[in-house]
């Protein structure tokens, strides 16, 4: 909800209300970021006042009482008014300030970014950082300060930056914020987030900058600045390859010279892995001499060294390979590798060198599956054990023999294959389709990580784990994990690892919709694979599906060319893409390039993949051929609800990417009637026979049906969009349409992702919820009402939180319910959701927080074993047995992820789960308001209205009395 904190400019300027401003004097004392703004603010509220009041000799003006309840606090506005006497002489000046205000006359400059003000960008050599920060900087002078304030916000918001201190970025970011929105400005907002160690958001802003100028410098100089601080260095270099060509002076050589070094540590990075990987692979058949310096630094080390002495011939060359040992121990802390070494070496190699020779022959080349069973079985007979895990793990066959391999992993006393074992094992309880299983056993595993030595194995870790919450669209954690193992291999070089890792990266940004940051991460990787075919062909295939989502149609057009130029088929995904471009910008090859593709992939898909490949086919010829477009659809629809796929992630969006095919082909013919039945049709259900809205968007098409009072059909078509929608969905109903819904007591809006749950889609005078259930609802349990609040809850809060403690919240319960509460440090998840099952009417007031990675908002409650978050999938996973009607009196509760196949967020979660009803908003909400509106919305469904009348008319009170204007039309009804 919002903080105080965010009100200390409306404070200080006196323009909050009454009552607003006394809670803001009760909250001051005990805040020493408001103490330290309020400060700031008044010194310059202050030194501003023009020169004119001085000359006219008024005298003092009494001060505005701003700290009656807090005397001490007077001594804040007491400074204030004695700086201002100190310098008013100078104030007298009403000329730009002759000082030095933007260091523009020092010989180096501190400020590695660029700013967009004029006065800012002057290029000269960076100065060097000091270890110990350097000496402290003169401060701006009064009258300077006055003067920028009151002529020139952004001179002074460059005045801050320039010098390079994180703590002035702040003052920076206020005073652009209040200002028009602008390249220049926008460019200086990034500046001030890099000081901030902020470099995503930074980047996102460059971006937008740079989408509309292209060649503006400051902008792409920071981007590559963002770019390098997120670790992107070969991104980095090319973009400041970008600003060399642009020839400024100074500039452009910095930039050259930039770039060249960030290419040059990168690829000896590179070069040192690759040379060390060669050498390992030489291994097998070369006595370690041929090892470079340092290899057994390298993660990967311990892997090679295992192959070794697996295919060792003979007693000798295990001992030559006795050093590498015990470099791998120390660096382990251990001796388990050298008593290995000395129990092979003490084998009968008579008996163990065949076994070795085929081992080496096989490492690279697996042999048929026959063959692989047979040798299997041959090594079980020897008990060269060692051998036998190496050949099951080299060939992928232990998760076909996963107890023997476990149990021979255990015997080893060796880390490294306890961990692979819990990899392996994870990786079959995936095959089995237990998901959440197998991210427990990759959990249990990486409890013993970081582990010396070991760091090659949690790496694997980290990818798994994030490429499992990456498919269950768990954001936040496949982030985490992705960003954790992408750290400590970049810090170890393990540079192949590396490379999956920013894969990962790209793919839960991209689940996100985070444009910018997927297309820096898909952007290394490619740099990374120039030359390389099949990289290429990758990224292109994505690039193409995000230009075309964005409806940058050349763009799209562009990328998947270049994907088409590598000479590889298109997988399944990009096949997709290819016919979504077809529809807008077809080449003539693209029927022979989609059929290859689905030809090439159609032998190793699923039944789930196979409804998908249908699918793309009927989008295809749908736009050619109609009628053969509608057969294949249908087909597709059909292959998707066979029994047993209802689970099936790819079968659910075949289903639902025919349905948007179908519904838009019918708008496009005008042919509402069949439109309407297809969205009955796909819900299972029969819709209103009156009053209700229903829209799709795919793309650049929007189809929309609305049913008039008497029952009458009405319908708007239109594919002339270029440009995605917003996240508000104002102005997207046309007239015609409102028209005939201005007639009903209440709409019901049956919205296809991903439009359902975004505010503004009707005015707020009309009463209207969002129809989410795709299930018959549940009868409402008899008996008494059980009224759960949670309220008061102990968050955990960092010191730096913006986040503060919430006022008291006062329930509004209804006289013959039953109250339930929950408040303080039993307010963790787990209770919450045990009290949630018999409640019929539930108040959930706590902080609502939008993912920062994960797209998605969540519920902050009381740490508990589980943690403190009430997520989705938690909700979902819950049986409310009570019907119950859902308040989520928190911040962003109503967010919805962006998805084409079905909505994800907390209100749905919440009517999957059992409820009947819920009301949450879209955006921050102030929590003593939320109080008084939910609480006044419950009351009149308590006195028989609808709830969507309810909602409709306790807005339009709140409304008519000018209270609550910036949420309320974002306070929306889920039913």
């Amino acid at each position: 909800m919002a903080s105080p904190c965010e009100n200390v400019e409306l404070f200080v300027d006196g323009e909050l209300a009454p009552e607003d401003a006394e809670s803001f004097r009760q909250h001051l004392p005990d805040c020493m970021r408001c103490q330290r703004e309020v400060a700031d603010l008044m010194q310059l509220r202050l030194l501003s006042r023009r020169h004119a009041e001085f000359a006219e000799a008024e005298p003092p003006r009494a001060p505005v009482p701003l700290f009656r309840r807090r005397p001490f606090m007077l001594g804040v506005a007491a400074l204030a008014a004695a700086l201002l006497v100190m310098v008013g002489v100078r104030l007298l000046r009403p000329s730009a300030p002759s000082h030095d205000v933007w260091l523009a006359q020092r010989p180096q400059r501190l400020l590695e970014a660029r700013l967009g003000h004029p006065g800012a960008d002057i290029h000269r050599p960076l100065a060097a950082k000091m270890m110990g920060g350097g000496g402290p900087l003169e401060d701006l002078p009064f009258d300077a300060l006055a003067w920028l304030e009151r002529e020139d916000a952004h001179g002074l918001a460059a005045a801050f930056l320039v010098r390079d201190d994180p703590g002035l970025a702040d003052q920076a970011l206020r005073k652009l914020e209040k200002l028009r929105r602008s390249p220049e400005l926008d460019n200086d907002r990034a500046v001030a987030l890099l000081l901030k160690g902020r470099p995503d958001e930074a980047l996102r802003l460059l971006d937008a900058v740079l989408r509309e100028h292209p060649r503006h410098a400051q902008a792409l100089w920071n981007r590559a600045l963002a770019l390098r601080e997120l670790g992107l260095s070969l991104m980095a270099a090319r973009t400041f390859s970008e600003v060399t060509a642009l020839r400024e002076p100074g500039w452009s050589e910095e930039a050259r010279q930039k770039a060249e070094a960030l290419r040059r540590t990168t690829f000896e990075r590179r070069d040192r892995w690759m040379a060390a990987f060669q050498s390992g692979l030489a291994l097998l058949e070369a006595p370690p001499a041929i090892l470079p310096e340092g290899f057994s630094q390298l993660p990967i080390a311990r892997l090679f060294f295992y192959n070794a002495i697996r295919a060792a011939p003979n007693r000798e060359r295990v001992l030559e390979l006795l050093p590498l040992a015990r470099e791998l121990d120390a660096r382990a802390g251990n001796g388990v590798l050298e008593g290995y070494v000395r129990r092979v070496a003490e084998a009968d190699f008579s008996r163990r060198a065949p076994l070795a020779r085929h081992y080496a022959a096989h490492v690279r080349e697996h042999p048929p599956r026959e063959e692989q069973e047979r040798i299997i079985k041959a090594l079980l007979q020897s008990r060269e054990d060692d051998i036998l895990l190496g050949s099951l793990a080299t060939w992928d066959a232990s998760t076909r023999h996963l107890e023997l391999y476990t149990a021979k992993a255990a015997a080893t006393g060796d880390l490294w294959f306890q961990l692979h074992a819990a990899q392996e094992r994870a990786k079959a309880e995936l095959a089995a389709g237990d998901t959440e299983r197998a991210i427990r056993t990759l959990l249990d595993a990486r409890k013993l990580c970081p582990a010396r030595g070991m760091e090659y194995r949690c790496l694997f870790l980290e990818r798994d784990l994030s490429h499992l919450y990456n498919q269950r669209y768990m954001a936040e954690a496949a982030l985490a994990h992705a960003k954790k193992g992408w750290s400590d291999a970049r810090a170890a070089n393990e540079w192949n690892l590396e490379g999956d890792l920013l894969w990962m990266l790209s793919q839960v940004s991209r689940i996100v919709n985070d444009a910018s940051l997927t297309r820096a991460y898909l952007g290394e990787y490619l740099e990374r694979g120039r030359g390389n075919p099949v990289d290429e062909h990758r990224v292109h295939q994505h690039l193409a599906s995000m230009a075309f989502q964005e409806l940058r149609v050349d763009e799209a057009r562009r990328e998947m060319d270049a994907a088409l130029a590598t000479g590889l088929p298109l997988t399944s995904a990009g096949a997709l893409v290819l016919a979504d471009i077809s529809r807008l910008k077809r080449a003539p090859g693209d029927e022979a390039h989609l059929k290859r593709a689905l030809d090439a992939a159609r032998p190793s898909l699923s039944a789930g993949g196979r409804a998908v490949a249908t699918h793309i086919l009927g989008r295809f010829y749908i736009e050619q051929d109609a009628g053969r477009g509608r057969d294949l659809l249908w087909r597709a629809i059909q292959e998707a609800e066979v029994p047993g796929l209802e689970e099936d992630s790819l079968a659910r969006r075949a289903r639902a990417y025919s349905y948007t095919s179908l519904l838009h082909d019918a708008g496009r013919r005008g042919d509402f009637k069949e439109a309407l039945e297809l969205f009955s049709r796909e819900r299972g259900l029969k819709p209103p026979g009156q009053c209700l809205l229903a829209i799709s968007a795919d793309s650049e098409r929007t189809l929309l049906l609305a049913l008039s009072p008497s029952g009458e059909l009405l319908g708007h078509f239109d594919e002339s969009r270029r440009h995605p929608l917003p996240e508000r969905l104002d102005g997207v109903v046309p007239e015609k349409l409102l028209a005939v819904l201005r007639g009903c007591s209440r709409v019901e809006v049956l919205a296809r992702p991903p439009l359902h749950g975004r505010a503004g889609l009707l005015p707020p005078e009309l009463a209207w919820s969002y129809l989410t259930r795709t299930t018959p609802p549940p009868a409402q349990r008899t008996g008494p009402a059980v009224h759960l609040v949670v309220s008061d809850v102990a968050v955990e809060l960092s010191p730096d939180s913006p986040l503060k403690r919430l006022n008291a919240w006062t329930p509004g319960f209804g006289p013959d319910e039953q109250r339930v509460t929950l408040s303080g440090t039993e307010a963790t998840p787990h209770r919450v959701l045990a009290a949630m099952k018999d409640a019929t009417e539930i108040d959930l007031v706590t902080h609502g927080i939008i993912s920062g990675h994960a797209n998605t908002s969540f519920l902050l409650l009381a740490p508990g074993p589980e943690g403190a978050e009430l997520r989705v999938p938690q909700v979902r996973g819950a049986s409310l047995r009570g019907a119950p009607f859902v308040v989520l009196a928190a911040c962003h509760a109503a967010h919805t992820a962006y998805s084409f196949d079905s909505p994800f967020s907390l209100p749905v979660s919440f009517i999957e789960a059992g409820a009947r009803g819920v009301l949450a908003a879209t955006v921050e909400i102030p929590d003593l308001e939320a109080e008084s509106f939910f609480n006044a919305v419950r009351e009149r469904i308590r006195s028989g209205a609808p709830p969507a009348i309810a909602l409709r008319d306790e807005r339009v009170r709140w409304l008519g009395q000018k209270q609550g204007a910036a949420w309320l039309e974002s306070v929306l009804l889920f039913e």
